[in-house]
């Protein structure tokens, strides 16, 4: 039942690395800590916003355990390649096997054909072992929403993977005669990797974030402590004092890290030097932290931890999607995807993991005729699903053409990459003769602001005249003299170049401000923080200090989830009202404060809200089978074209 530490690998010296053959309970009870945070980080609980850091403190355990267990048996001479994956794969396999199962089926069975598509390859790349080079290379902002993937969290199970691949062959490759360089190699690889994930995650955040380079130095940190390299602590009063300070090193992470800070990189010291911390004080002594973390409940919920991190992302998943009943509020939800996923990972703890690992009742050759099927099987299932291109004829046909739509590519409409720059890109990537234009066209208009201006780009293009519009965007700027805490690594250098540009150019008319103004400057706290509307006003009065018209646009209708599936969910219903059901109502209040603030300021507003909306009946489509957005509030071209006509007779 619990993770054994069998008489530990040996120090270079000779020395024991564990000083006893003992159960470690305490790290059954720190495996709780981990998964808790996430999975209640994932429900959406805003008080635990850096929830995320439980899975880095998993990477410390396992790195911590498996390196043990290995370097080990490396020492008593008797570790077998084989029967260490023979080890990894009942303890890992079935239960992910079940999941990925589960999660095709349903999916077969619910989801619309681009989503089955995506969720296809997504288990291929699991049965490799490689979901996290999937999700890097499909990494973008216009990717399919993280609520419609229901195996994104298995990323985290491929690097843990490869580790578990890359580990073993570093050992073999050293080899027992020359195991006096291990610590060195160790150690300079844990500097390496930490370095590079220091400057990645500036520079390639999503490379930082899902690969095994810039993540092994969380696991080859458990690998130090299983090295011996830091001394033990001799005295109990010490060992108890670093548990204290390691508990807290990882539940202020937890709470005080935010979706926004730069992760991992060095800001992931804080958690893995915390659990590292609990692990080596608790190896020598039993301290009351260790005592609090093995006792029996909490235990209980790290035995079946990895079950649980297994199923909680695709139940949150398939609720969101509305496969589940809701309970009338969010909290009650919440409590309810919580109780489920505890239950699926007891269950699956109880009924999988625990009989697979029973070498009785599953031998090694049942255990590996029987995974070598079970994988074949679901990588036919998924390979059926891509080969029908996603089973299309589950739905209407006028179901299953408007879902295509989720598929639709907008970097052409949106320029990105040139005019439209990603928030880790710098200013050098901006394509300043492509995006504003040359002088001796005369161009007349400035668009400015994040995606919700560069998605109105095409169609100011068209309806202005394909010289008359210089297009300044990014992700995460919204457009402000005053930065601003969300603001992308160029955003200010484009805001810069835009009052250069409208001060140099002479031929600039009209200033355009646009952006998803309630995620890119407001908090919604108790009530709307104004306080940018301050600095709206003076961003407004340093453009028309070059006599320019600077207009504000409002902010867009957004939906709960992205209008073609809502749409394609109302004509397999026959429900003509199911995407206005869909509406949020917060960019309707956005949009009345703003209204009266420009009102009250002598500011130039056009109320998105009120060229698309009337009495909350939103535009759905730009024409007949073509929906006005391609997700839950970018406009497709044809939606861009008919909202800048709209905007078109304000000016003129």
């Amino acid at each position: 039942m619990f993770r054994k530490l069998e008489a530990g690998p040996r120090s270079l010296d000779g020395g024991a690395l564990y000083s006893n053959e003992r159960w470690r309970s305490d790290i059954d009870g720190l495996r709780a800590l981990a998964v808790l945070p996430v999975v209640i980080f994932h429900i959406g609980q805003s008080f635990l916003r850096g929830g995320f850091v439980g899975v880095d403190v998993f990477f410390v355990i396992s790195g911590y355990l498996i390196s043990g267990n290995i370097l080990s048996r490396m020492e008593k001479g008797n570790f077998r390649v084989a029967s260490f994956y023979e080890h990894r794969v009942r303890r890992l396999f079935p239960a992910y096997a079940v999941v990925l199962g589960v999660v095709l089926l349903l999916s077969c069975l619910m989801d619309f054909p681009p989503v089955a598509r995506e969720t296809s390859r997504v288990i291929l790349s699991a049965l490799a072992s490689v979901t996290n080079f999937y999700f890097w290379a499909t990494t973008d902002y216009f990717a399919l929403p993280a609520e419609q993937i229901s195996l994104l969290h298995t990323w985290s199970l491929s690097v843990e993977e490869q580790f578990y691949i890359a580990f073993p062959a570093l050992i073999i490759l050293i080899g027992r005669t020359k195991g006096r360089w291990l610590s060195a190699i160790v150690m300079a690889t844990f500097a390496v990797s930490l370095s590079i994930s220091a400057v990645g995650v500036l520079v390639k955040p999503a490379a930082t974030f899902y690969l095994l380079p810039t993540r092994a130095w969380e696991l080859l940190l458990g690998t130090l402590l299983a090295l011996r390299v830091v001394p033990s602590f001799d005295d109990r009063r010490l060992a108890s004092a670093a548990a204290i300070v390691g508990i807290f090193m990882i539940v202020s992470s937890a709470f005080f890290f935010t979706p926004l800070t730069p992760f991992p990189g060095l800001t992931a010291l804080l958690p893995c030097l915390g659990a590292a911390l609990v692990i080596h004080s608790g190896e020598s002594h039993a301290t009351a932290v260790s005592r609090c973390l093995s006792f029996a409940p909490v235990r209980f919920v790290g035995l079946i931890s990895y079950s649980l991190y297994l199923w909680h992302w695709p139940i949150l998943v398939f609720h969101r999607q509305d496969l589940l009943p809701s309970f009338g509020s969010k909290l009650t939800d919440r409590m309810v995807v919580f109780g489920l996923a505890l239950c699926c990972g007891a269950l699956s703890w109880l009924l999988v993991e625990l009989p697979t690992r029973n070498q009785r009742l599953v031998p090694k050759r049942l255990l590996l005729g029987s995974t070598i099927c079970i994988a074949c099987v679901l990588a036919a299932g998924a390979t059926v699903v891509l080969v029908t291109d996603g089973l299309p004829q589950r739905f209407s046909p006028a179901a299953a053409a408007m879902s295509e739509w989720l598929d639709y590519d907008p970097k052409s409409q949106f320029r990105e990459g040139r005019c439209f720059l990603s928030a880790t890109d710098s200013l050098s990537a901006f394509d300043a003769v492509g995006c504003l234009q040359n002088k001796l066209d005369k161009p007349t208009d400035l668009l400015l602001g994040d995606s919700h201006a560069a998605h109105l780009a095409y169609g100011f293009r068209r309806v202005f005249g394909e010289a008359s519009v210089v297009q300044l965007t990014g992700v995460q700027c919204p457009p402000l003299i005053v930065p601003q805490p969300v603001m992308s690594r160029a955003c200010a250098d484009l805001i810069q170049l835009a009052r250069k540009t409208v001060k140099e150019d002479g031929s600039i008319k009209r200033v355009w401000l646009s952006a998803a103004w309630n995620r890119s400057s407001v908090g919604k706290t108790n009530g709307w923080n104004e306080s940018w509307l301050l600095d709206l006003k003076r961003t407004v009065a340093a453009f028309e200090t070059s006599g320019v018209e600077v207009i504000i646009l409002g902010p867009s209708p957004e939906y709960s989830a992205p209008l073609p599936k809502l749409l394609a969910e109302g004509l397999e219903k026959g429900d003509s009202l199911w995407a206005q059901r869909a509406l949020a109502i917060s960019p309707f209040e956005l949009d009345s404060l703003m209204a009266e603030y420009a009102r009250s300021n002598g500011l130039r507003y056009l109320s998105l809200i009120g060229e698309m909306c009337h009495e909350r009946q939103c535009i759905e489509y730009a024409q007949p089978g073509t929906p006005i957005y391609f997700d839950s509030s970018h406009l497709l071209a044809e939606g861009a074209l008919l909202i800048a006509s709209k905007l078109a007779k304000h000016v003129d």
